[in-house]
């Protein structure tokens, strides 16, 4: 499947998609589809927003449209990307199109509006029982903001959805790396304290990252006990090519932000510590850094060391510092 700008050729298969699932329709508007609908979610967009802020996409098997999407860029505020409509066509449903629709949406935010840095949806109360559970399979979650609905006659109310999208510092390349395989480098000069990047995807059990491990590569970080954050793996991140060092040139700031731990250099590797992110006791990973530090294995029991703890005071993931306090006064 491809995705791409729905072009004027493609309305009256846009209004065929609509009129398909004419249930979806009724359930939104209390109406069902009508003759203008394509042309009216072509056209239709917040007061106050700039026409270019808006894309209708369409998702393509060939020449035929599975899917159309609504998308408004900067809305409701700036980094944000609002989902106006996400609608499979009837004949499509229930067989995993809808999930590859949506991850096609999400490529296109990620490699067209670097800024966005999360998702906003609202699921009408009156079509919750059927698209909640979609949206919370795409790893969106209810933010409790509940807002009313009015359409012509129909009076309901909406639920708003968020999800947060990798972001990655702008000046960060992939390039081959001497540590291992690619690297992230900077393709400019990043100072001190700059925010290198901020991580988001879906949370797991320790059962179940095991079972994703069997098929690398998984971009992974503990989060609390038996709970993971897996990175998005189509697309995959920038930051999830970062590699580990003994002597990284980043360090955590909080549960999910990197930040650079020194003034890093044009040209030069950008790294982390992987013992500082990672809870699992038996996981073991040879290291070929080169650093003057380098500990030869890296551990998920590293935050135990002493000198890592004083060389990186509180910029762990949460979990290990608590570990380390709780530890300290046992």
């Amino acid at each position: 499947m491809e995705i791409r700008p729905v072009a004027p050729e493609d309305v009256e298969a846009v209004q065929a998609l609509i009129e398909s699932d004419p249930g979806y329709t009724e359930r939104i508007t209390g109406h069902p589809p009508g003759p203008a609908d394509a042309q009216s979610l072509l056209m239709m967009r917040p007061d106050g927003l700039p026409e270019q802020a808006k894309v209708v996409l369409g998702v393509f098997e060939g020449n035929e449209l599975v899917a159309v999407a609504d998308l408004l860029r900067g809305y409701p505020d700036d980094g944000f990307a609002f989902i106006g409509l996400l609608q499979v066509h009837g004949d499509r449903q229930g067989c995993g199109t809808g999930s590859t629709a949506y991850g096609l949406v999400e490529r296109y935010v990620f490699e067209h509006w670097a800024e966005v840095r999360r998702l906003r949806l609202a699921v009408v109360e009156m079509n919750a029982e059927r698209a909640a559970p979609f949206w919370r399979r795409q790893g969106f979650e209810p933010t409790g903001e509940v807002k009313p609905h009015q359409y012509d006659k129909l009076t309901s109310t909406v639920q708003l959805y968020e999800k947060a999208l990798c972001w990655g510092h702008p000046r960060l390349a992939v390039r081959d790396s001497p540590i291992a395989g690619k690297g992230l480098f900077a393709a400019g000069p990043i100072a001190v304290g700059e925010v290198i990047a901020v991580l988001a995807g879906r949370k797991v059990s320790t059962a179940e990252l095991e079972e994703l491990l069997e098929h690398p590569p998984v971009d992974t970080i503990t989060v609390a006990d038996d709970l993971h954050l897996v990175l998005p793996t189509d697309p995959r991140p920038v930051i999830a090519y970062g590699n580990h060092s003994c002597d990284p040139t980043t360090w955590w700031v909080d549960a999910v932000t990197l930040s650079a731990r020194r003034d890093i250099a044009p040209g030069e590797e950008v790294t982390s510590d992987y013992g500082t992110s990672t809870g699992i006791a038996d996981w073991r990973m040879k290291c070929s850094c080169g650093s003057p530090l380098c500990r030869g294995v890296v551990t998920g029991t590293d935050w135990r060391r002493p000198e890592l703890q004083e060389r990186y005071g509180d910029h762990w993931i949460p979990l290990l510092l608590q570990r380390q306090r709780a530890a300290q006064h046992a």
